[in-house]
């Protein structure tokens, strides 16, 4: 079974950083690559067990598919077991 924050994913800056470059830019339209178009948002979260805290929302078609947190920025998963790896890396590889 897979634990959150499973695997790592080696990426070259921080999520404050990824997190502040995201926020300047409201939303970004991305591809993994292995070619899965997404898109990114930066946010504060207002509920839950990380209320209050900053947050990169990813999106498929419109629909929210997964979250990134720094509790696990540069692993595989989530703290809710989600894949998310890919889509960091993605967003990590644009902001350079």
């Amino acid at each position: 079974m897979i634990e959150p924050h499973e695997r790592t994913v080696e990426l070259r800056n921080t999520f404050a950083f990824v997190h502040k470059w995201l926020s300047d830019k409201a939303e970004l339209a991305l591809t993994t690559s292995v070619g899965t178009q997404f898109t990114a948002q930066a946010r504060l979260t207002t509920r839950g067990l990380h209320a209050g805290e900053p947050v990169i929302r990813f999106f498929q078609g419109g629909i929210e598919f997964g979250r990134a947190y720094e509790c696990f920025w540069g692993h595989y998963y989530n703290c809710n077991r989600t894949r998310v790896g890919m889509y960091c890396r993605a967003l990590d590889s644009e902001v350079g």
